[in-house]
């Protein structure tokens, strides 16, 4: 069968399909999402029954247009520190029990609803400012109170595919309010365990640091582990500026490494303090918690040793044990064999265990 070249036509025709198809990718496959907030935290210090008034800007800074649900939520913390956000229901906002149904959102006139929560649509490059209020109720206690105002991008659900949207992303803008009364700022650490003993030269530790104030504080915490006479041989950084927040819990663990097959005591030493933007403590470390505990590093070769010793014991008790089962066995073959000797003489044989 005889090969046929393609036509110079038919070559030129795919080349054009082609570069239309790479000239079209850039607008697709490079298309971006981008939801930016103008501020991220808010900190308001008001007396039970006052107001205020906050503003934040959301960008759209991709080259899609973007629809934005805007909607508050509180912050959960569990007894190790993490923290969960829930939408409050109906109930929650006509208790007025949970900080985001002390807040109003005030969205624009143009804005739209998906069920009961409000959303803005944005195109490429808008900037779109929503307004909020709080008013904190008479009966607050004082103290550091936290809400989030969350901003979802979604999807709405396509015909055909049920009432889910599809959630692409999410920003949120905190708010603190610190109500004003006795503000009681007190850290506590407990439990903190070590083990007392360690095989090599690997030492874990965890802590819960407890916040038993109404205040939120951001902590930083450093582990050091120390020989008998304090000097470092290393130290690791535990929690690094975090925030513990008022009447909750935060915990951390970590572990240390002792090099060179040390042997003997040594020390753990945890230092927790409170600290500012910068990392650094503040009031100059005077409020400093500090920790301590001793453990007893064992190298391996401690081990084996002491294994081999144990061995070399029990083998030693074994043997002993053997030659003296051996040496009784022999004298009753020998006392037997006399026995018969002296039976053979007709003459009887005294009991060795009497003869004197």
């Amino acid at each position: 069968m005889a090969f046929r070249h393609p036509s110079r036509a038919r070559l030129l025709g795919v080349a054009a399909l082609l570069a239309a198809a790479l000239l079209a990718l850039p607008s697709t496959a490079f298309a971006t999402r981008t939801l930016g907030l103008s501020a991220g935290t808010f900190r308001f210090d008001l007396a039970a029954g006052q107001q205020a008034n906050g503003e934040v800007v959301v960008m759209n800074d991709g080259d899609e247009p973007l629809k934005v649900m805007v909607y508050a939520s509180d912050m959960k913390v569990d007894p190790k520190g993490a923290v969960t956000y829930a939408t409050p229901t109906r109930a929650d906002l006509q208790s007025l029990s949970l900080p985001s149904s002390w807040m109003t959102i005030k969205m624009p006139a143009n804005s739209k609803a998906l069920g009961n929560i409000p959303y803005l649509e944005l195109s490429p490059k808008q900037r779109i400012p929503v307004r909020f209020s709080i008013t904190v109720p008479p009966s607050v206690p004082p103290g550091d109170h936290n809400v989030i105002i969350f901003f979802e991008s979604f999807e709405p659900p396509k015909p055909g595919q049920g009432a889910q949207s599809n959630i692409s992303g999410r920003l949120g803008a905190r708010v603190t309010l610190r109500v004003a009364g006795d503000l009681v700022h007190k850290l506590e650490v407990r439990p903190f365990d070590v083990p007392q003993f360690v095989i090599g030269g690997t030492v874990p530790y965890d802590f819960v640091l407890r916040n038993l104030g109404n205040v939120d504080q951001r902590v930083g915490a450093r582990a050091l582990l120390l020989d008998r006479n304090d000097n470092e041989i290393q130290r690791q950084t535990a929690i690094d500026g975090l925030t513990a927040f008022a009447g909750n819990n935060l915990e951390a663990s970590g572990t240390l490494l002792a090099e060179k097959m040390p042997f003997g005591q040594f020390k753990v030493r945890l230092d927790v303090s409170p600290v500012g933007d910068d990392g650094k403590a503040t009031n100059g470390g005077a409020d400093t918690i500090t920790e301590s505990r001793d453990v007893w590093l064992i190298p391996y070769w401690v081990i084996v040793l002491a294994i081999i010793i144990v061995l070399a014991i029990v083998v030693r008790i074994i043997w002993v044990i053997a030659v003296r089962s051996a040496r009784r066995k022999q004298k009753s073959v020998e006392e037997r064999a006399a026995q018969m000797v002296a039976e053979q003489n007709g003459r009887p044989f005294p009991d060795s265990e009497y003869e004197e």
